[in-house]
């Protein structure tokens, strides 16, 4: 075969990144190719410095390459992206930010239907209860939920410079897709396009003067975990589980995820915990609590509470009132604060 730039580029298209599915030329990872006769020199940036990663992907590109007729010789140079360097308040250390934003909380989950978004939600207005300056971001461009819990149904507007202005309410900085699009749409996108809307909601949202963001993660471990690492510093991540063992076993696929892309795991709440009898206040457990902090020890991360199944949880996100808001004194809302307390003690602490 003849060997040329475009050649090698559909070659390493079946080169995934580790631990997703979708490949290295589609991330933006490859970001040189040469050929020298037989040779080929091919020039990778990856996310962040990884030594474990840098040699894993390293070898695979190798061998991909070897693998293809008429390469004899592979060079592979690889880098990692340096964020730009912005010291922190009070002469404390230096941080790489998004400028105006100091921490980004992630919060994941391996799977859906254990109430990720309900716990974003009610972190960041947790947070803001804590502390000033704090924005929620939707980055489940597939089910966006915010615009529902956060009951708002606006559309935001730019500056004259372009940059998006977020929505806002209960004192949060909000933005999410759901806010540019109808109810009745539908959005299909494909790995480079959700690459492209996360980063447009980081770099072209007018966040300034925001000091704590909270991103809500689809389910799984996909393109938008991925894309989001790219882009912006993340200062840890929050995994949400319910105890039955189905979802237990996510948990694994969550830490793993953080862990291959050097993201600090601040912990794992376990949703739904346990029910509070209406009757008797005695505390039932519908699915088997404490699974959450069984794989929290087992992964060696911090656990960071259970939140109760409250029909007051669900009633607030339907009608935009979060618990953590419209009934504060409750015990689930009461989790919510001690969940926040411990990740602003964590984040801040590094």
């Amino acid at each position: 075969m003849q060997l040329n730039p475009e050649g090698i580029r559909n070659i390493l298209k079946k080169v995934k990144y580790p631990g997703f599915s979708r490949d290295i030329v589609s991330f933006g990872i490859v970001k040189d190719i040469g050929v020298d006769g037989s040779k080929v020199i091919i020039s990778l940036l990856l996310p962040k410095p990884d030594e474990k990663l840098e040699s894993e992907i390293e070898g695979t590109v190798r061998k991909t390459l070897l693998e293809s007729p008429g390469i004899s010789e592979v060079d592979v140079r690889i880098g990692a992206r340096e964020a730009k360097k912005i010291p922190t308040q009070a002469g404390g250390p230096v941080k790489a930010e998004v400028p105006g934003i100091k921490y980004f909380i992630a919060v994941a989950s391996g799977k859906g239907g254990v109430g990720k978004s309900t716990v974003a939600v009610n972190l960041a207005i947790a947070i803001s209860k804590l502390r000033k300056n704090v924005g929620l971001m939707d980055a489940d461009v597939w089910g966006p939920s915010i615009p529902i819990m956060m009951g708002l149904n606006a559309r935001p507007i730019a500056t004259p410079e372009k940059k998006i202005i977020p929505l806002e309410k209960y004192g949060l900085k909000l933005m999410s897709i759901g806010f540019l699009i109808s109810d009745d749409d539908t959005v299909i996108w494909r790995g480079p396009m959700v690459h492209g809307a996360i980063k447009q909601f980081i770099e072209e949202v007018e966040w300034k003067g925001t000091d704590y963001l909270v991103i809500d993660l689809p389910p799984g471990t996909g393109d938008a975990q991925l894309s989001l690492v790219q882009t912006v510093p993340l200062s840890g991540g929050v995994i949400v589980t319910t105890p039955q063992d189905v979802a237990l076993i996510d948990v694994r696929r969550g830490v793993q995820m953080f862990r291959k892309l050097n993201v600090p795991v601040l912990g794992v709440v376990e949703n739904m915990s346990y029910l509070i009898c209406p009757h008797c206040s005695g505390e039932v457990d519908i699915f088997s609590r404490g699974g959450g902090k069984r794989m929290a020890e087992k992964f060696n991360v911090p656990f960071l509470g259970e939140v109760p199944i409250d029909p007051e949880i669900r009633k607030g996100g339907d009608e935009g009132f979060p618990i953590v808001l419209s009934n504060p004194e409750s015990p689930a809302a009461k989790a919510f604060m001690e969940v926040a307390e411990k990740v602003l003690k964590t984040i801040e602490s590094t």
